[in-house]
């Protein structure tokens, strides 16, 4: 008894002809796996909706039958579903005889001999006596195994301290010096030895002594360059491989994403300062003041530098024990910090000093939103009239909802990570310099790729001069 009826076949192949549902749609539906419902669809395209039928009897197919439907698979690249649909077939029918004329030739696509083979007497085995070990014999056997283990672990020592990465992890050219490297000072050590520890092919060793080893690098240019830009003052050891792809556009070097991070990897470039947990800080003390409302509402799309800020407050522990707490603004835009205010207090005056200095580099005539959480310092009545004040709008998230306020907890993570977290930072002047420092590499020197790999100040201006 088969598993799907007539009717139901032709019921789901009428729905998927008649536009009425998707293959992936009727699998759903019907639940049923979409590749079985696409052979069937196959088959009623090539033989119509008759040959869904379900058959009783079983076929017996003539070799000549199966040769053309092999030769068909063979000569025509569609696979075996289009091939199986063609000829009102299975597809493991197509399978199986493609293999058994491949390993037969066509010998294997004739009939068997019908009825049980006759059975042939089996031949004695003949037993071979085994000799017996002295116990020096086994002694010495047993030493042998030993030294040749160790040996063998010894070469494999070489090649893991030369390379400094697991061999498995090396490419067939990077085997290849790396016998060279070896043999350069352990040339009693025999190439077989090293072949077998690397699993490396012999004819693979000598044809890349010939063609590729001593050929000249053709991205070693390249390579000098992505070392001089990520261990250098734009990179700052923060490069991934994205940016670095932008900062090497700009030097003439035009090469895919993929390659840039394949030379990186090479070159064992790779940053781990973005894997590592911040820490946080909250300012809430409850409803201290009037809250304003929630107008970005998670919409994080602005373009246009100057109408909408992010602003938060974070602490930073110094070494002296001491805490810091840093209170910038960021345009979303951009990603431009325009004011950066830090001080050992997180109340009112580091706020005012923050407003001070985002006074003086806002353009004449900006009304932008100022978006921050509901700290205490943000329901302030002196902060909100400041802003008034300042013709900026005051936007609040929603409490203890930090999603509300991406952009400034972007870049506290960004400071922390690319900068603070990097130090040993033992008093407040020492952190208003490095802050100082750290700002305007961000704003002038540090590619984003939200920014199509420019820098913020690049951005503003380019955006600002089309308006």
């Amino acid at each position: 008894m088969t598993k799907y009826s007539t009717e139901l076949k032709i019921e789901i192949v009428s729905k998927y002809l008649n536009h009425e549902d998707s293959i992936k749609g009727l699998a759903k539906q019907y639940n049923i796996h979409w590749t079985l419902i696409r052979r069937w669809v196959d088959k009623a395209k090539c033989q119509g909706l008759a040959a869904l039928s379900v058959k009783h009897t079983k076929t017996t197919y003539s070799s000549d039958f199966r040769l053309n439907v092999v030769r068909y698979y063979l000569t025509h690249s569609i696979g075996v579903s289009k091939v199986a649909a063609k000829f009102n077939i299975s597809d493991s029918q197509v399978y199986n005889w493609a293999k058994k004329f491949n390993e037969e030739g066509y010998a294997g696509l004739l009939p068997k001999q019908k009825g049980r083979p006759r059975k042939v007497p089996k031949k004695s085995k003949k037993t071979t006596k085994k000799l017996e070990l002295s116990e020096k014999q086994k002694y010495e056997e047993k030493i042998l195994k030993q030294e040749a283990e160790l040996e063998r672990l010894r070469v494999e020592n070489l090649g893991l301290k030369k390379s400094g990465c697991p061999i498995s992890t090396l490419s067939n050219k990077q085997k290849t010096q790396l016998i060279q490297d070896i043999r350069a000072k352990h040339h009693q050590i025999k190439l077989k030895v090293l072949f077998k520890v690397l699993k490396l092919n012999r004819k693979t060793y000598y044809d890349n002594v010939k063609n590729r080893i001593n050929q000249a690098d053709k991205y070693a240019l390249v390579k000098e360059k992505i070392q001089e830009i990520y261990y250098g003052y734009e990179g700052q050891e923060t490069y991934g491989y994205r940016p670095m792809w932008g900062a090497l556009r700009d030097e003439g070097f035009k090469f895919s994403l993929e390659t840039v991070r394949k030379l990186m990897r090479s070159l064992g470039i790779k940053t781990t300062i973005y894997h590592k947990n911040t820490g946080k800080y909250s300012s809430y003390k409850g409803n201290v003041g009037k809250k304003a409302p929630n107008i970005l509402n998670q919409t994080f799309d602005e373009t246009i530098p100057y109408k909408v800020l992010h602003t938060d407050v974070t602490e930073y522990k110094l070494t002296n024990g001491k805490k810091v707490y840093i209170s910038p603004v960021v345009d979303e835009a951009s990603l431009e910090i325009l004011a950066c205010a830090v001080s050992y207090s997180p109340e009112m005056k580091t706020i005012y000093n923050m407003l001070d200095e985002l006074a003086d580099n806002l353009p004449p005539g900006a009304a932008p939103i100022l978006h921050s959480d509901q700290g205490f310092q943000y329901q302030n009545p002196g902060y909100q009239a400041r802003l008034k004040k300042m013709n900026i709008i005051q936007s609040m998230s929603r409490k203890g909802n930090c999603h509300d306020n991406a952009p400034g907890e972007t870049i506290f993570n960004l400071m922390k990570r690319e900068k603070l977290n990097r130090l040993k930072i033992g008093s407040l002047e020492e952190m208003k310099e490095i802050l100082k420092n750290y700002i305007y590499w961000f704003n002038n020197v540090r590619r984003s790729n939200k920014l199509k790999y420019t820098t913020p100040v690049k951005y503003r201006n380019r955006v600002l001069s089309n308006l």
